[in-house]
Order: structure tokens, then sequence, then C-alpha cells
């Protein structure tokens, strides 16, 4: 969905510039500093932390019952709170307030790079220092998984360190970001419903694509908007210096796999860009310094001034010695002027130039012809031909033009480099396997496919007491007192026994489950090993107390055992040149083959990769350096474990790979769908 182009409609919103402060929750609401499409942005001073300026977000009120926004809402937050780098605008708090979701960030002054644009020409210090911090925090946040999706201008702020002249970038709005690796969930966009700014939106994302690359694109076109002072306009295309074009034209690429494939790899390509027009900078500025300065007039409709840099070139034209030097320490500071504001128009192409030459010579004076020697002033010897001073000059300027052009060509070649993306190949493996427990193992073997039985025993004492119901037959209870029968002994030593049997097995059984272990036998092996009667059989008396020591014992596997086993079968199956994919990995529940046996058959199923070593990388660096593009492409698809359908070879200049392997970079890009891997049967 494309964004709103032209001035933004104000919401309503909590407060007015001429209404009193508001307050809302634990902030008080100076301003409104800007209105979004999904919150208001209000300038706040937060109370507990002794009025604080901070910036506060609070989604719309039409919006704030609305679920995708409140997730979009809550992803910002959620993406901000794991994000710590000096150039990405740090979280404060996240909450609920009067049913609004809120989200506090530090307040920053400087405003953003749109609005910078709009002031006056970005030198190519300041294109250097605030988009190499732009692309670092890019890198930053794609290494964590997280795509931004929404670069532009307007999401960049400029913060100007206090009492100096750096200035630091504060990316913020991670409203639309997307984190790689996260659980599975429905989309908040779909294709054709993405949400975004037209003119910075990769073409994939119509289709609905959230990758690196979307990021790359955006950064493309900020780059060109950095240099040229406006967004790209097909119908009017501002030219920009070369090594930086070709940056530009390869984040904006059509398909893909002709862009960068990190950002980081774009960072490294920016700066050679930058140090190759500044050293050409420095060049053309060296002539000058050796020779004298020819001045050139210019007449027609283009107005004069006394020092013109020409934006694409870095020429020079000056009046007077003293102007010079200044535009020269302005080229050597590398505060090169890039957007081109003034342009040649017809009138200044048929204006006509006029020389003003060197020599004294009179008015209508005429130079003899081309092979006519020069007579020598009457009185004068002519002296002989040999090689002056003022000789020497020229031949040194063209010795180091030609000294700077082969440093030019080095560099323009060291620029030149190869990128190949290959994906390996990948299989499924699958199998039911057979495990057997064995006691008596300290670990798993992988060999006879066998885990250890492990045991556990507990012991526990406990007493009853009760009457003493023994006496004599032939005695009435009146004449005769109780004692201690050996039926006393058994009833309660029973009731005991009992007792402590349940104690033991909800006891062991617990035990068990702490440790991922699965009973051998349900029921555990009990042992009676004291008994003690207090008083003795036979005694005379009237109670009597039995005392057991109960012991039980169970045996059991252990189930993070078997996991580990069926992975390293399953790694055996696919070979040692593949590798599972962890992500695909399923493993299923256990079946025991009988009751109470220690043999099981276990369902497992994976999807392997094949795993290229760094003599094969190499081996391809070595075989397709100075080939072309095509022959290249044939050679890498005859290379074991490489998927042949996912070959891409880009060159950055011309149609040949360069010579030096270091300018030759293999990316190997993990398949972004798996095959289809189902459990087989037991």
């Amino acid at each position: 969905m494309r964004e709103q182009q032209g001035p933004t409609k104000e919401q309503p919103g909590l407060v007015k510039e001429s209404l009193p402060m508001r307050q809302f929750g634990n902030y008080d609401l100076v301003r409104r500093i800007n209105t979004g499409g999904m919150g208001e942005v209000y300038l706040a001073r937060q109370r507990t932390a002794f009025g604080r300026e901070v910036a506060l977000k609070i989604i719309r009120s039409d919006l704030a019952h609305d679920i995708t926004a409140r997730k979009r809402f809550l992803r910002e937050a959620e993406v901000s709170a794991h994000l710590k780098h000096e150039h990405i605008l740090a979280l404060v708090e996240f909450g609920e307030e009067q049913g609004r979701l809120f989200l506090v960030t530090p307040y920053i002054e400087g405003g953003t790079l749109l609005h910078r644009l709009q002031d006056n020409p970005l030198s190519l210090t300041e294109v250097y220092q605030l988009f190499t911090a732009l692309v670092q925090a890019v890198v930053y946040i794609h290494k964590r998984g997280v795509i931004h999706r929404d670069l532009k201008p307007s999401n960049i702020l400029l913060d100007r360190a206090e009492g100096s002249d750096q200035v630091y970038v504060r990316l913020i709005d991670f409203g639309i970001a997307t984190i790689q690796g996260s659980a599975a969930s429905p989309p908040l966009t779909t294709g054709g419903t993405e949400v975004g700014t037209f003119a910075y939106m990769a073409p994939e994302r119509l289709n609905g694509i959230a990758a690196p690359s979307n990021d790359i694109y955006s950064l493309g076109i900020i780059l060109y908007q950095m240099l040229s002072g406006q967004p790209p306009d097909a119908e009017h295309i501002i030219p920009i210096p070369s090594p930086l074009d070709t940056v530009v034209r390869r984040c904006t690429a059509p398909r893909v796999e002709e862009r960068f494939a990190s950002a980081d790899e774009l960072l490294k390509a920016f700066k050679q860009a930058c140090r190759i027009l500044m050293a050409d900078a420095q060049a053309q500025l060296a002539a000058p310094l050796l020779a004298p300065v020819t001045p050139v007039v210019t007449t027609g409709s283009r107005p004069k001034s006394s020092t013109n840099v020409t934006p694409l070139s870095g020429h020079v034209t000056t009046e007077n010695q003293h102007e010079q030097t200044v535009a020269e320490s302005r080229v050597l500071r590398s505060e090169v002027v890039i957007p081109a504001r003034e342009r040649f128009n017809r009138e200044d192409y048929n204006a006509p130039t006029s020389f003003i030459g060197t020599g004294t010579g009179a008015p209508g004076r005429q130079f003899p012809e081309r092979g006519t020697p020069l007579a020598s002033p009457p009185g004068k010897p002519r002296r002989k031909k040999g090689l002056s001073l003022f000789a020497l000059i020229p031949l040194s300027i063209v010795l180091l033009v030609v000294i700077i052009g082969a440093m030019a060509l080095f560099a323009f070649q060291s620029a030149v480099s190869a990128n190949v993306t290959i994906r390996p190949q990948v299989q499924t493996v699958s199998g039911v396997f057979t495990i057997t427990a064995r006691p008596g193992l300290t670990g798993i073997d992988a060999t006879t496919s066998s885990i250890p039985v492990f045991s556990l025993t507990e012991s526990q004492t406990a007493s009853k007491e009760g009457k003493a119901t023994g006496r004599p037959f032939f005695c009435p209870p009146r004449i005769c007192s109780s004692r201690v029968s050996d039926g006393d002994e058994e009833e309660l030593g029973e009731q005991v026994r009992q007792n402590l049997r349940s104690q033991l097995k909800q006891k062991l059984n617990a035990q068990v489950q702490a440790q991922q272990g699965t009973l051998i036998n349900e029921e555990p092996s009990f042992i009676t090993i004291a008994t003690s009667t207090n008083p003795p059989v036979g005694t005379t008396s009237d109670k009597v107390t039995v005392t057991l020591t109960e012991k039980g014992t169970v045996t059991y596997y252990n189930g993070g055992d078997i996991q580990k086993l069926v992975r390293q079968l399953l790694q055996k199956k696919a070979g040692a040149s593949f590798q599972l994919v962890e992500r695909s990995i399923q493993i299923g529940q256990p079946v025991a083959r009988s009751a109470g046996a220690v043999t099981l058959m276990v369902p497992a199923v994976a999807v392997a990769q094949y795993q290229l070593a760094e003599a094969d990388l190499q081996n391809i660096q070595n075989n397709i350096k100075g080939k072309t593009v095509q022959d290249a492409g044939e050679f890498i698809k005859k290379q074991q474990g490489i998927d042949p359908t996912s070959i891409v070879v880009s060159i950055t200049y011309g149609e040949t790979i360069p010579l030096d392997t270091g300018q030759i970079k293999i990316v190997q890009d993990s398949p972004t769908e798996l095959p289809q891997v189902q459990l087989p049967k037991v």
C-alpha cells in the first residue's frame, strides 16, 4: 500500500498548541511533534525523571481498538526493546494508558534527514558520515534477524552532539519490521497490501517478500537522494559521480540476486567508491599546484562566480590565486558539493567564448606559420638548441598525469568485484530406528544403537501404633491382661508397608520425570529391609508399635538419550558430506516392541544440506578467475553438492571475472523453502 503523498492531514489529538498542558499517565504533554499513519508523537516531560524531555508516541485514538494496528505498535516496541546501537533510537518505556498503547524514546532536536535535504546540498563529507552510520545500523539489525522494511529520510533522525559538529544518525520507526526466526503467526501484511512508502519500496515487497534485500534497495534510493538532493525521477535524472552511481545502481537492481548480498558488503563498496572519488578530486588539483593557472572567462547567459565547483568532476576554475587556494583546501578536506543545483542550458552551450592569452603582442599580430624559423634579434647570437628548464615543466606534468592515471586504473580494477551466490543441495533422510536400552552402559552407543538403563533406589521408615489383642484362649478378658501377639505385629506391619510403598512409588516416579526418563516397568520393586515391634511379641501390654524400613527400586531410560542417538543415526544415514538442518528434524514417540521390553522402535525424518568445505570454495575461486560470467556458471554447475538452479554470478563492471581471487566473493545461500517431510509409520 502506497503511503499518502502531499501534506499530512492533522488527526484528532490529545492537545493542541493553543490548549493548556495536559497529562498522559506519567507524562506532561508539551506539544505535538508529528502525526503519522499509526500514532501521534508528542514532546513530553517525564515527571518521575525530574521533568526529562522525551518523545511520546501514542497510538491514534481511532486505531486504539484496531487489532492489526495494535499488533504493529506492539511489534515496533518489541523490536526496539531488543536493539542497542549508537545509531538506533533506544526505547525508554512501553505501556498502555487510558486504553491507548504508547512508547517513549529520547527526544532528538536535530530533525530528520528529510528536513536536512530540503535545506542545503550535502557535501561529500556529510554524505560519507551520515550514510556510513545509517548502513552500520542496518548491518546491526540484519545480524539480529530484523528487517526494517520502511527505510526513508523521514525515519532517520539527526542528532548533533552538544558543543560539537559531530552528527549522529538515529534510525526510528520499526512499526512494519519483521523478525527472522520468530514463531509462525498470521502476517500483518500480505502480498498486494504492503505497508510502506512506494518510492523507497523494493519491487519484491509488492509480492509480500520480506528479506534483507528490501532494506538494501531502500538504502540505494536514500543514497541517490543524498547525492542529488531529490528522489529518483525517470524523466529528470541528475547525474552523480560514477563510482557512487555504480553503488546506487547495484542497490536498486530489479533482481534481488543482482544487488549486494548484505548491508556489510554495501558498506565496503560505498567506502571504496568514496576513496576513488576523493583520489580523483585530489589528482585534478595536482596540476594547478605545479604550473601557473591560465584564467578562463566564459561569456554567455550563465552567471559568473569567483569559485565554481563542478558537481560531478570536482574541477575548479578561479579568478585569483587566493580563491584558488581556498577551493583546493575544500577539495582536499573532501568538502565537494555533490548535488547539481545549477545546470547548463541551451543558451549556455550556444554562447560565444573568448580567450585571453598570456602574450604581450599588439592586436592583429601575425605569428609565423608552422615550420618557419624565427629570426634572432639583431646583435645577439642564436642559442644552441637544448632542453631548457621551461621544457621540463610540461614533461613533469605529463609524467604526473601518467602516474595518476595508472593509480586511478589500479584503484578502479581493485574496485571491480565478482559475487557468486550458490545454494547447496538438500536431501531427505528418514527411517524407523531400533534402539535397545542396556544396563551397564555409561553413555549412548551409536555402533550398537544402544542407550543406558538407569536405576533409582529410595528407602523410607515409618511406624504405626495399635492395641495389643493377644491373651490365652481359656482366660476371660476380665481376668487376664492383653499381650502383644503375632497377629498384632503382622496386621500393623502390613498397614505400614502399604503406606511406605505408596509414598516411595510417588517419590521415585517424580524423580524419573524430572530426569525426562521413561520407566521400563510400571511398578517399582520393593523389599522390607528392617522390622521392629515394641514391645516384643508375647509381652503383656495394652498397646504395641510396629516400625518398618522399606526400599523401592525402579529402572528407566532417558528420553534425551533417545533424541541424541536418533540424531546421530540420521546424520550417519545422510553421509559425512551432509549436515542435518536443525529446524527440519522430526522424531516420533518410541514404541516398545513388547510389554516390559527394553527394545524400542523410533520413527524419525530430517532434511540434510550439503556442506561445502573451505577447500571447495577456494577451488571454485581459482578455476573461475579470468573466465566470462557464462563460463564461470557452467563450471560451478558441475561441482558436487551445488544446486545448479541456484547459481548467480554478477560483476560490478564488465563481463570477465577478476584475476585476483580476493575480489571474488562466494556466498552460500541457505534454502528458503525445505522439502516437505513426513514421519514414517512404525
